[in-house]
């Protein structure tokens, strides 16, 4: 009987699907690499929604020192509602000490604005949070815009009265901002799409007829998010290539997917993918409503991509240790255990398949951002390997983590204690030690 292993050979057309396959993957690492990734840090924002105890003016300013101290430029740090609080008490605090604001954005609303008709200024009404941002002098805004039609019925809107309040408040805005200037990271207007996908699925064109405002407005970007986080990567994708395709370059795109389908750091990867700059977005997971599609989930998987860029200007080193002082304020407690990169166990080996080493293509050695290596003991699994290296990290002798006839004897008798019905957690240094001591003397140890 013939063997099929011994039949199979490559042809033409296997070889062209290896090339072709080659090719895709080469163009969008080609991207991953070399994208200069555009992110406005939402650290002093985003993590005061879910935040049990709130934010302080001392949380605020912990925030903005820590996202300035790990290399970002852009931050978002006030966002007003129609009452005094602590982003109004933060930014009197910069006033006070007159603090150096480039870079520093405030989200403002269109809130009490209704459409005057055909005459040019007639939509803008001031609100509070536009006043005190002039009032603080804070040089770049982002324009919050809730913009499905079924919502603009319910407030007595409509889709074109929309366009001219839009149209409107950039016109009075730029009027009063400083004169853009990128370098210095001054007088910019991005509008911020809430419900972006909503009003898409309502009404596509009116959606079109947005972007074709946009291109013609003095703004320099177009952020928008997927609220839900319901939305999957390719529609996230789809959405930047439109947007695009009315507000090219050097007018910014960016992105905060939510977490409810757990895509959120896929959908940033596609959006950028697709042409987006970067995202809008804090620098740890925790978000509003779950998780979001974070600024350090980004960053890490440009540098597993071999983006040199980010590797020169961010403190990876320090991403560890900002991540966890971030998390502790926004929720009193450390990040999840098993969160990719961040997480206590993300680099807590349990087997040697898991390892990830510097020299292989999209691995992040621990030590490029400021984590060390571990090893992780768990009963139902635990090759020999892992156990001598736990063993190794305890400090035991050569002797001992060297020792393969015993290694396989602790495996065994983990694997018993299951069989017995039992839970024990072997990884602990004291159950460890008395493994060790059981297994010294098992005669299946002799037998190896």
């Amino acid at each position: 009987m013939s063997r099929e292993a011994g039949r199979v050979r490559l042809g033409k057309r296997d070889r062209d699907a290896i090339a072709g396959m080659n090719r895709r993957l080469d163009a969008k690492m080609t991207r991953l690499r070399s994208v200069v990734p555009h992110i406005l840090d939402l650290s002093a924002l985003e993590g005061r929604l879910p935040a049990p105890r709130g934010h302080t003016l001392g949380d605020r300013i912990e925030l903005y020192r820590l996202a300035r101290e790990f290399g970002f430029d852009e931050l978002a740090l006030f966002s007003f509602f129609d009452f005094r609080n602590v982003d109004t008490q933060f930014l009197e605090w910069f006033v006070e000490r007159e603090r150096d604001m480039d870079g520093v954005f405030a989200t403002v609303s269109t809130m009490g604005m209704k459409d005057g008709g055909g005459v040019p200024g007639a939509s803008f009404r001031m609100n509070y949070g536009i006043e005190r941002t002039l009032w603080g002098k804070v040089p770049n805004v982002v324009v919050y815009l809730e913009t499905r039609p079924s919502l603009l019925k319910d407030e007595g809107r409509t889709p074109e009265g929309l366009l001219r309040i839009i149209e409107d408040t950039v016109a009075f805005l730029r009027q009063r901002l400083p004169e853009e200037d990128a370098a210095n990271r001054r007088g910019r207007i991005y509008l911020r799409l809430a419900d972006v996908f909503d009003a898409w699925d309502e009404d596509p064109g009116f959606f079109v007829l947005m972007l074709k405002l946009f291109a013609a407005l003095p703004i320099g970007g177009v952020m928008f998010e997927d609220v839900r986080g319901t939305h999957f990567p390719f529609q996230t994708a789809e959405l930047v290539r439109l947007m695009r395709r009315y507000n090219p370059p050097p007018r910014v795109i960016l992105l905060h997917p939510h977490s409810g389908n757990g895509t959120e750091d896929a959908a940033v990867i596609e959006g950028i993918l697709a042409g987006a700059d970067g995202v809008w977005s804090g620098f740890t997971p925790h978000a509003a409503q779950g998780y979001h599609g974070s600024s350090m989930m980004l960053l890490t998987n440009l540098l597993r991509a071999g983006n040199a860029h980010v590797r020169e200007t961010y403190r990876f080193e320090r991403l560890a240790d900002i991540a966890d002082r971030m998390v502790n304020i926004h929720m009193g407690e450390s990040v999840t255990p098993d969160y990719p990169v961040i997480g206590e166990r993300a680099y807590r080996y349990l087997d040697p398949g898991f390892v990830q080493a510097p020299g292989r293509p999209c691995d992040l050695p621990p030590e490029w951002i400021g984590r060390t290596v571990g090893y992780r003991v768990t009963p139902s699994w635990a090759p020999p390997w892992v156990i001598g290296k736990r063993l190794e990290e305890l400090g035991y002798p050569p002797e001992v983590f060297g020792d393969d006839g015993l290694l396989r004897t602790m495996r065994l008798k983990m694997a018993e204690a299951c069989l017995d019905g039992e839970h024990i957690e072997f990884d602990r240094p004291e159950k460890l030690a008395e493994l060790v001591e059981a297994c010294a003397a098992d005669p299946r140890r002799v037998a190896e």
